[in-house]
C-alpha cells in the first residue's frame, strides 16, 4: 500500500502541473486587427494590392516571421526576435500589425508596432508596450514606399571640392 500513496503522492502533483503549461495558439487572435488610435496611417497614391505586396515583402527583408498575410482582408502580423549581435541575448521581441485598405483611389497602410518584454527565467507574463515613436513609423512607411524601388547610388559629382579645399573659417568654398 505505501508504493501506492507514494505513486499517488507523485502522479498527482504532475498532473496538476502540466494543466499549467498551455500550447501556442494555433492562429492569433483577430481582434487585434481592430483599427484604433494606436494604430499610425499614411496613404500611397498606389492601389492596395501592390501596397499590401511591398508591405509584405518589407517586413519579411526586415527579419520578421510572418504569422498573418491574408490578402482577402488586408490583414498582415509578424514577430521578430532578439537583434543585434549575433551573441547577444535580449528579453525583447519586436512584433507589428498592418492594415491595408482603400483610401481615395489609391490604399492607406495603418501599422503598429508593438515591443514586447518577455517575462521572468519561468516563463512568466511579457509585457507588451505599443510603439509611439513617429520617425519609427515614418521610416517603416518610407521603406514600404521604396520597395522595389533601386536607390542611386552616391556619386562623387566633379564640382564637389576636396576636403582640403576648405577655407580657414570651416566653410566650403562656393560652387
Amino acid at each position: 500500500m505505501p508504493r501506492i500513496l507514494r505513486l499517488a503522492a507523485i502522479v498527482a502533483p504532475t498532473i496538476l502541473l502540466s494543466g499549467c503549461g498551455g500550447g501556442a495558439a494555433l492562429q492569433p487572435d483577430r481582434s487585434i486587427f481592430s483599427l484604433d488610435s494606436n494604430y499610425q496611417r499614411y496613404g500611397y497614391t498606389i492601389p492596395i494590392e501592390e501596397t499590401f505586396d511591398r508591405t509584405v515583402t518589407m517586413f519579411k527583408e526586415a527579419g520578421y516571421k510572418l504569422d498573418v498575410i491574408d490578402r482577402a482582408t488586408g490583414q498582415i502580423s509578424g514577430r521578430r526576435g532578439a537583434t543585434g549581435d549575433k551573441g547577444a541575448s535580449t528579453d525583447k521581441d519586436l512584433k507589428f500589425y498592418a492594415l491595408v485598405m482603400p483610401r481615395d483611389g489609391g490604399s492607406e497602410l495603418g501599422l503598429k508596432i508593438v515591443q514586447v518584454i518577455k517575462g521572468g527565467a519561468l516563463g512568466g507574463a511579457a509585457t507588451e508596450l505599443i510603439v509611439s515613436d513617429p520617425g519609427m513609423y515614418q521610416y517603416a512607411f518610407r521603406r514600404v514606399e521604396n520597395v522595389g524601388t533601386p536607390q542611386p547610388a552616391q556619386a562623387l559629382s566633379s564640382k564637389a571640392p576636396a576636403p582640403t579645399e576648405m577655407r580657414a573659417s570651416g566653410e566650403l568654398p562656393p560652387s
